[in-house]
C-alpha cells in the first residue's frame, strides 16, 4: 500500500509539471536542474575473485529529480541501500556485466549480477516515466529494460551521442566527474561473441544525496562528452 501511494503522488507531481509518460511530443523543460549526486566508486579486478585492484575511478552523476522525480527516487534510494522483503537493495559490489565499445557501459543488477536480473522499489518493472531528456551525448545515464514500462535497476552509461534510444529508454542523470574512467572502462575486452568485459569491474560503495541549492546545467553542458565543471 505504501508503494502506492508513493507512486500516485510522484504521478500526480509530474502531471502537475505537465509531463504526460511515455508522450514524444512532451515540452522540453526550460531549464536541466540537477536535484542530486550520486557518488560510486569503481574498480577493476582482473576477475571477482582477484585480491589486486587494477584500477579504481569515482564517478559523480548528476540526477534530474524535477524532470524524472519517479526514476530518481528508484535510482536514489537504492544508490543508499534499503532491505525490502528481505532482499538488500543496492547497487555496492554490483559488476558492470555489459560494455560495448563506441556504446555503452551498464550495471545494476544486484540480485544476479550477470544482467538477468532486475528489480525497482516499485515493484518487479515500473513505467517509462516520459522521455523528456536525450541521449545527446556520451555521459548520459539512462534506465536499461526489456521492452515498454519494464525499467528495475539496472542502468547503463552511454559512451558517445545514441539518440535512436530515445523513445525507448529513460535518460535521468549526466556524468558530472569521472567520465575519463568511463570511457577506459568501455575499453575492455569482451569475451568473443559477448558484451561481457573480460575483466571484473564493479561498483565498490555508492551512494546519493540531495543537492543545496540545486543546480542547472547550462545549454553547452548537455551536448559535452566531458566531465562538467559545477562552480
Amino acid at each position: 500500500m505504501a508503494n502506492q501511494v508513493v507512486f500516485a503522488a510522484l504521478i500526480a507531481l509530474c502531471l502537475a509539471n505537465g509531463y504526460v509518460y511515455g508522450a514524444a511530443n512532451t515540452p522540453r523543460p526550460a531549464r536541466y536542474t540537477i536535484t542530486h549526486e550520486a557518488v560510486f566508486e569503481v574498480i577493476v579486478k582482473e576477475n571477482i575473485h582477484a585480491t589486486e585492484i587494477l584500477s579504481r575511478g569515482k564517478v559523480v552523476i548528476g540526477l534530474f529529480g524535477e524532470i524524472v522525480p519517479m526514476t530518481v527516487l528508484n535510482f536514489v534510494t537504492i544508490s543508499n541501500g534499503v532491505v525490502r522483503d528481505g532482499t538488500n537493495f543496492t547497487f555496492d559490489n554490483s559488476p558492470f556485466h555489459r560494455v560495448v565499445k563506441d556504446f555503452c557501459v551498464q550495471t545494476g543488477d544486484f540480485l544476479n549480477r550477470d544482467g538477468t536480473g532486475s528489480v525497482s522499489i516499485y515493484g518487479t518493472k515500473f513505467v517509462d516515466e516520459n522521455f523528456i531528456l536525450s541521449h545527446r551525448s556520451g555521459g548520459w545515464v539512462s534506465m536499461a529494460n526489456y521492452g515498454k514500462d519494464t525499467n528495475g535497476s539496472q542502468w547503463f552509461i552511454t559512451l558517445v551521442p545514441a539518440r535512436w534510444l530515445d523513445g525507448h529508454h529513460v535518460v535521468f542523470g549526466r556524468v558530472l566527474q569521472g567520465m575519463d574512467f568511463i570511457q577506459e572502462l568501455g575499453e575492455i575486452d569482451t569475451f568473443p561473441g559477448t558484451s561481457l568485459p573480460q575483466k571484473y569491474i564493479g561498483i565498490l560503495h555508492g551512494y546519493a544525496k540531495e543537492v543545496n541549492p540545486r543546480y542547472d546545467l547550462s545549454p553547452e553542458d548537455l551536448f559535452t562528452g566531458e566531465d562538467i565543471i559545477v562552480e
